[in-house]
């Protein structure tokens, strides 16, 4: 029996160990600005597409799965799984549109979640992918309603991080945008409005709308 353990052990390992990331590259055929791909997913297998994309560019992916258990991630350049991610289906949905602010290989990593990883269920899907230099006219309108106190009492507090608290400020734009909400303060110290991001959760950025 003692000889028998080591190899049940190795073979436990082995029966956990997380699967290797598969990773491919996104190309566009010669006068097109978009491709589309196709793939299978299996437990906790995942796929990472690498995409070539410029700062100022505009970036489309959508996924539209077979079944309801595929996600997907999209990191900057020089991210990847482990990382913040710029964009997750989990919680955005699965088609994202945005502008990028990074020049570099983008990595949209598609996966199962994590229920039916577990189970080792199979996910079949197709990737599509568009890059563009102006706006895409098909964008979708962002969504209506109210934007919670919440997220505005956290873009202010995030504000006067950056410019002290004893300078006052006035919200002069609340909204949502496709991917977070977009809230514009008049700081009393400057010229211009400052622009803050949110995610539903947190904040994400903050952005003075002036020079300097």
């Amino acid at each position: 029996m003692r000889s028998l353990a080591p190899l049940a052990l190795f073979a436990a390992l082995l029966s956990t160990a997380p699967a290797d990331d598969v990773t491919k590259r996104v190309e566009f055929k010669k006068g097109s600005d978009h491709a589309i791909l196709t793939g299978k997913i299996t437990g906790r297998d995942s796929v990472l597409y690498k995409l070539n994309a410029k700062d100022k560019q505009f970036l489309q992916v959508t996924v539209l799965p077979e079944g309801k258990s595929a996600d997907f991630n999209i990191y900057i350049p020089g991210r990847g799984p482990g990382d913040e991610a710029l964009y997750t289906s989990a919680t955005g949905g699965m088609k994202y549109l945005g502008q990028l602010y990074k020049t570099g290989d983008h990595t949209i990593s598609i996966f199962q979640n994590r229920a039916a990883a577990r189970r080792g269920e199979v996910a079949e899907y197709k990737l599509m992918v568009r890059v563009t230099d102006k706006q895409p006219v098909d964008e979708e309108v962002p969504a209506t309603g109210p934007v919670p106190q919440k997220v505005i009492d956290d873009c202010l507090a995030e504000l006067r991080k950056q410019v002290g608290n004893e300078t006052g400020m006035k919200v002069i734009s609340s909204k949502r945008g496709e991917n977070s909400f977009i809230i514009d303060v008049k700081v009393d110290s400057a010229e211009k409005p400052w622009r803050c991001y949110h995610d539903g959760t947190k904040c994400t950025g903050a952005e003075y709308q002036g020079e300097g």
